[in-house]
């Protein structure tokens, strides 16, 4: 007897800290092909208003689930919305993410927290190096100061960068997009403010092979190729508010808010080796934050209320939606559909998805 309730209180104790449940449905699935990864995905919930980490298999229940513990409140109330990156750690099984204007932390499937970093300007981005260090984008940082950082495990600062040295003008990088277009991202806040205020809203970083850094710069609709002193090699320019570029075996791949006719036309951006471009999927989805590569040169996208995988040219694998949404809610919007009024339910509406992160086959 004495075991058996040994048996019990471990049980509830661990149930605690790390709850696995398969009664709580978030998605509808709409499309399952038999080739489509199998692997469960993790984000941080910017959707129900429960301050945890949720993970959810591909019939869109949640198997998994780990709640913020006190000290990962406070400002988070405020920030949780804006770029709460994740990335699964897949030799440990932990899984590293970003409360936006806190820091970033590590949780393996205990529940034993670890800070890694606390700067009260992370946000957007986040990327653990095979020498051990972590590179990441302080998103929302004025002119001048610098947007990215790679940090040691203790902390130090060993590299950073910021666009003012080489990118003083930034009207410069604008000038293909119609005054108009300009005018309107000006009249949103948060889109191209004055007086040095987020003057690139730098929202995304990536370490490459050869030792070069891609930097994303949202405000300046462009990605960049910079050398290990900092210096750019290579500039993508022309990407409408730019998301999510990567270098694949084609190119790169990035998401674009293009619009026209007072309409978002939103793509996913094929750049092929020769500079073509490639858009897929015009219209289907609105406001894509994460692009994953996967195996097979297939990818693992998130808009604001799908996550959908897709192959090369565009043919969607497996597809499920917010089940608070409709299956059709992101498409063809504009005139009387207006995001704001058609994706208005979940915590952060209408941009409750952020990213999420491939983790493994329940």
């Amino acid at each position: 007897m004495k075991n058996l309730y040994l048996i019990f209180f471990i049980v509830w104790f661990f149930c605690g800290i790390t709850k696995v449940t398969s009664a709580e449905k978030l998605f509808d699935v709409v499309t399952n092909d038999s080739s489509a990864d199998k692997r469960a995905i993790a984000f941080v919930d910017t959707v129900t208003g429960k301050d945890r980490i949720v993970e959810v298999n591909m019939s869109g229940e949640v198997v998994w689930e780990w709640a913020f513990p006190s000290e990962l409140q406070g400002e988070r109330e405020r920030s949780i919305c804006k770029g709460a990156d994740i990335k699964y750690l897949k030799s440990r099984d932990e899984i590293l993410f970003i409360v936006p204007r806190m820091g970033a932390y590590k949780i393996n499937r205990a529940g034993n927290l670890t800070t890694i970093i606390e700067d009260d300007e992370i946000s957007h981005d986040i990327d653990s190096l095979p020498n051990g260090n972590f590179i990441y984008v302080r998103g929302r940082v004025d002119k001048g100061d610098d947007e990215v950082r790679e940090v040691s495990p203790s902390g130090e600062v060993v590299w950073r960068w910021s666009h003012a040295k080489y990118f003083p003008v930034r009207e410069k990088f604008l000038k293909n997009i119609p005054k108009n277009t300009l005018e309107n991202w000006r009249e949103r806040k948060g889109i191209l403010e004055t007086d040095g205020v987020d003057w690139a809203h730098v929202n995304g970083v990536e370490r490459q092979q050869n030792g070069n850094t891609l930097i994303s710069l949202r405000n300046f609709s462009m990605f960049v190729i910079v050398d290990p002193k900092g210096r750019p090699k290579k500039l993508f320019k022309d990407i409408w508010l730019v998301h999510e570029p990567h270098k694949t075996g084609f190119g790169y791949i990035a998401s674009d808010r293009f619009s026209g006719g007072g309409a978002p036309r939103f793509s996913i951006v094929k750049i092929l080796a020769e500079g073509k471009r490639e858009k897929l999927l015009t219209k289907q989805f609105f406001a894509v934050r994460g692009i994953e590569l996967m195996p097979h040169e297939r990818f693992n996208i998130t808009s604001v209320g799908n996550v959908f995988e897709i192959d090369k040219n565009g043919t969607v694998l497996h597809r499920m939606h917010l089940s608070i949404q409709k299956e059709d809610a992101e498409r063809h919007l504009g005139g009387d559909r207006k995001p704001g009024h058609i994706l208005d339910e979940g915590r952060c509406a209408p941009l409750n998805l952020y990213k999420v992160v491939k983790t493994k086959v329940y």
